[in-house]
């Protein structure tokens, strides 16, 4: 909204900028009563200018008859008017690069006839697009020209125009202080020449500035003061549409959530824009006021909001507004009816992908996940969340140069500290040995002399102490609004992770209802359990278990490559494979299974003759044929441990994931193992034994785990369960857990 506002300013002050909905069809009669051409001209690009924001067809029809003209009288000051309409539309086109070339064009042609107030004003808007393409370097170079130019014209409003665009910069780049001063120069000389509006665009981004620096009263305070004027001396509508954005921006920001006072003033922006006529604003309050509702709460009011300004977006034909309203429409849907709002997240993705909207293509991927969840499409709904994750993996990057920015701003203010106190120990330092001088010289000297000597040194010394406070007012008062910025990006930080955290938090949902359910494992056996612990929210370990018809069970626990989310993606691609294999397709072989399952990930994650990847899984699965009372197995890296009458035997598995690795691709060996009644079938990943801690902090290894397991085995297994969890946490002490820890056991009852 800020640098919308100064771009009405400055880029449509050739215009002679109307604050009343045009009226096109009582202006075509003026304009064809009018015997000179050159004014002709003017009516023309004046009425296509005016709507090149508003009606793309009627401005170009007039813009071309404009330019036409111009050509033909080949007037100075007219072609250069018409090249300031081309940079207008391409401006509202976004099509930057060829608006800049056609406001230099336009000063070129101003310069030639003397018309330096045109000249400045199609350099100015120079900088203004060179601002909103981050190019702010340039951005300031164009303004100073602009300046300049208008200085030698000796058009004061101008220079206060520049003023405030250069402070806008500044204000974008979060130089603060100058901002600060560039806009208070603005409003000295608005102030003198009691140019009421631009006064008003002066407070306005005065306020813009406190809301950086999140001091909320001083921005309301400016805020208030730049709508008054508009209210009481110039009417302008838009301008007062601008201010009530901002109230209603400042009171949805997350630190102050007043949302009943921004949806007020919002309202108010929706009721200005229809008598203005400007539907992008009217468009921009519409989509807050249905945010707004949805974060309270209220689902009914926020899907009414967004179904509003996805028919104004579309009726203007505004991508960016109808890829947001979508997702809007998606969100507020989501809880109501997930099958709608899929609906509309497909289309707002489809449409982010053609815009290369980075960061819409990603929330829509999240909401599509989240819909497909609450459709209990879980393959589908992981399918999105990678896509999800991905994206924002991608942007996450350039928020962490971003949060290294602030740790070196934070570095830089704290070596000022220490530089002012460094000073202050110096020009205390300095008093004591002055004072010492004027004690030998009050005692050593006489006479008028040496009064004057004592006079002359003692003045010396004291501006350079005063000098020195000033130094250090001025530095105290740069850390201070660097204390502040860096406030305000710790909150950027902790927003963004509060974001990161609630999306693996929700893949954390996904994978729990995915993993086989207690109801499953009962039917396995009554007595049974699972000890599950994850490194991190998300884990790389899995289990998975199915029951035949045929009185067979067949089970698994994986351990994934890496932990957290990476290891989460792959445990939902090797479950979702499991289903597909063992009960999709009743492949019931555990040796058959495994060397199908690496096949499907080799292929899934195009290792095939790639040597240098080594994502997959180890995993220990087993087939239990209840009828006989045999039990089948086979590992990729995994064993297999049988207690039976207090004494363990164990089974080793192949020493291959199931996955692409440096040695031969060799087919997993089937274990054919008679079970006996109360034998105990143990299955664990390498998660517990590799855990630092006891005395020395060493690994805990496999035989004292084999050990603690077979001293317990005569008791009940939920007891044992108990006793391992503590004797990790006892282990572990206050070591940070390594990795994944998971032990199911299963007795044969």
């Amino acid at each position: 909204m800020r640098k919308g506002l100064l771009l009405l300013i400055s880029l449509l002050v050739l215009s002679h900028y109307a604050q009343l909905p045009l009226k096109i069809d009582s202006l075509i009669p003026v304009y064809e009563k009018l015997k000179d051409d050159t004014f002709k001209v003017d009516r023309l690009l004046w009425i296509a200018t005016n709507t090149s924001g508003v009606d793309t067809a009627v401005s170009g029809k007039y813009g071309r008859m404009g330019y036409a003209l111009a050509l033909k009288l080949n007037d100075d000051k007219s072609l250069g008017n018409s090249f300031n309409y081309f940079g207008t539309r391409h401006y509202y086109t976004q099509n930057y690069d060829k608006a800049i070339a056609c406001f230099e064009k336009s000063a070129e042609y101003f310069n030639k006839c003397g018309f330096l107030k045109g000249s400045a004003s199609a350099l100015n808007n120079c900088g203004v697009i060179l601002n909103e393409k981050g190019d702010f370097k340039r951005a300031i170079e164009f303004q100073k020209k602009a300046m300049e130019v208008n200085a030698k014209a000796k058009n004061e409003e101008g220079v206060g125009n520049n003023y405030l665009n250069m402070g806008n910069t500044y204000n974008i780049t979060g130089d603060y202080k100058t901002a600060m001063d560039h806009f208070i120069k603005a409003e000295g000389i608005f102030s003198k020449l009691k140019s009421w509006e631009s006064l008003a665009t002066a407070y306005y981004n005065m306020g813009y500035v406190n809301y950086n620096l999140r001091q909320y009263e001083k921005a309301f305070e400016y805020n208030r003061k730049s709508l008054r004027i508009r209210e009481e001396k110039t009417g302008n509508k838009i301008g007062m549409a601008y201010n009530h954005v901002f109230f209603g921006a400042v009171y949805g920001d997350t630190a102050i959530r007043e949302y009943n006072k921004a949806n007020f003033h919002y309202k108010k922006v929706v009721e200005l824009c229809e008598e203005t006529g400007d539907r992008i604003t009217q468009l921009s309050a519409l989509v807050n006021i249905g945010r707004n509702y949805a974060s309270q709460g209220f689902k009914d009011s926020a899907v009414f909001y967004a179904k509003k300004s996805l028919l104004i977006s579309k009726e203007i034909g505004n991508g960016k507004f109808i890829i947001t309203s979508l997702f809007n429409l998606g969100e507020a849907l989501l809880s109501l009816s997930p099958k709608e709002a899929l609906g509309y997240f497909k289309e707002g993705y489809d449409l982010a992908i053609a815009a290369e909207d980075n960061n819409m293509i990603a929330s829509n991927a999240d909401g599509i996940s989240k819909a497909y969840f609450g459709l209990k499409q879980y393959k589908e709904a992981y399918e999105y969340m990678m896509i999800y994750s991905k994206k924002k993996d991608n942007m996450f990057s350039q928020e962490m140069l971003t949060a290294v920015k602030d740790m070196e701003a934070k570095y830089e203010t704290e070596k000022k500290d220490l530089q002012i106190k460094n000073q202050s120990l110096e020009i205390s330092a300095q008093e004591k040995e002055n004072n010492a001088k004027t004690k030998v010289l009050i005692i050593g000297t006489i006479g008028l002399f040496a009064v004057v000597v004592f006079a002359f040194v003692a003045f010396r010394n004291f501006k350079k102490t005063q000098k020195a406070n000033i130094i250090i007012n001025n530095q105290k008062e740069q850390v201070e609004l660097q204390k502040e910025e860096i406030e305000h990006q710790k909150l950027l930080v902790e927003e963004k992770q509060k974001e990161i955290l609630d999306s693996i938090h929700y893949a954390q949902k996904i994978q729990a209802a995915v993993l086989t359910g207690d109801d499953v494992w009962k039917k396995i056996s009554q007595e049974h359990f699972i000890l599950f612990q994850p490194k991190d929210i998300v884990s790389g370990d899995f289990y998975w278990a199915y029951n035949t018809v045929n009185s067979r069970a067949v089970f698994a626990l994986a351990d994934c490559t890496g932990h957290g989310v990476p290891g989460g993606f792959m445990s939902m691609l090797g479950n979702s494979f499991l289903n597909e294999l063992v009960v999709e397709n009743k492949i019931f072989n555990p040796a058959e299974i495994l060397n199908k399952l690496r096949t499907k990930i080799i292929s899934s994650l195009e290792q095939k003759g790639v040597t240098d990847r080594r994502d997959g899984m180890d995993m220990a699965i087993c087939t239990w044929n209840k009828l006989n009372n045999t039990l089948e197995f086979a590992g990729a890296n995994n064993k297999l441990w049988i207690i039976r009458k207090g004494a363990l035997v164990e089974y080793a598995g192949d020493k291959m994931p199931v996955g692409n690795y440096h040695g031969e691709l060799k087919p997993f060996t089937l274990h054919e193992i008679k079970l006996e009644l109360g034998d105990q079938i143990i299955l664990s990943t390498d998660g517990f034994a590799d855990q630092f801690g006891g005395e020395g902090s060493k690994k805990l290894m496999s035989k004292n785990l084999k050990s603690f397991i077979v001293n317990n085995s005569n008791l009940m297994l939920q007891q044992q369960k108990e006793l391992l969890y503590n004797f990790l946490q006892e282990w572990k002490g206050k070591n940070e857990q390594v990795d994944d820890v998971s032990i199911i056991s299963v007795k044969v009852v």
